[in-house]
């Protein structure tokens, strides 16, 4: 009972959390800075640097996240929701630079216009990016400029319907002989899985401690 009431009491801590933007943007610094970004590389192969943004703002006092649905004719990922970036340019300065100017390019938000509190760990994708996400927060209202090429809806969702386990799931999953447990998570009629699945459950793990950090693939 006393497991019970502690795993209570620290969900409804971080539950509080989703309602005070100066709390959570004070956690996520403090949380962030502390970690130390772990890479997740299921094989040895060349890879592409790539960067993304976990997008939050709060709306009606609110934390949500900002994802955005790819359209059908994009090269990777077709049709699914992900995070607005992409893989690094040569003359990027860095990957901070690569995930602010991949979403000043897909949804037109100003990089002036973000504040980055730290970043995630690194995923190498089965594409071959090696992913690295910053999560920033950004005032809303805002003026999206969504680029239609790339970008077929923006997607906003609540930062506390993650939270609840009712709405995430892990199925296996085969590619390449390799054994994957892929994270799915339900918003009305909208999935989010496959790489933005395995980022999302990731920042949730250590920001929030929900311990879904389950993907290191095996063969």
């Amino acid at each position: 009972m006393k497991n019970s009431a502690d795993n209570l009491k620290g969900k409804n801590k971080y539950l509080e959390l989703c309602y005070s933007e100066e709390n959570l943007k004070h956690h996520l610094e403090k949380i962030l800075n502390n970690h130390t970004p772990q890479k997740y590389i299921f094989k040895k192969v060349k890879s592409r640097p790539a960067a993304v943004l976990i997008p939050i703002y709060f709306k009606n006092r609110e934390a949500h996240i900002l994802f955005t649905k790819r359209t059908e004719i994009v090269e990777h990922h077709k049709g699914q929701i992900s995070f607005p970036g992409g893989s690094r340019d040569p003359e990027d300065a860095d990957l901070k630079f690569t995930a602010l100017r991949e979403t000043e390019e897909e949804v037109g938000i100003k990089k002036q216009d973000i504040q980055i509190v730290g970043q995630t760990d690194i995923f190498l994708t089965n594409t071959h990016f090696l992913v690295t996400p910053y999560v920033g927060f950004f005032a809303y209202p805002y003026p999206f400029t969504v680029n239609g090429d790339e970008i077929d809806r923006l997607i906003s969702v609540p930062l506390r319907h993650f939270f609840d386990e009712q709405n995430f799931e892990v199925k296996p999953y085969e590619k390449e002989n390799y054994n994957w447990l892929i994270h799915y998570y339900y918003f009305n009629h909208d999935v989010i899985w496959g790489v933005t699945g395995f980022l999302l459950s990731n920042f949730l793990s250590i920001a929030f401690g929900l311990n879904r950090n389950l993907f290191n693939p095996s063969k």
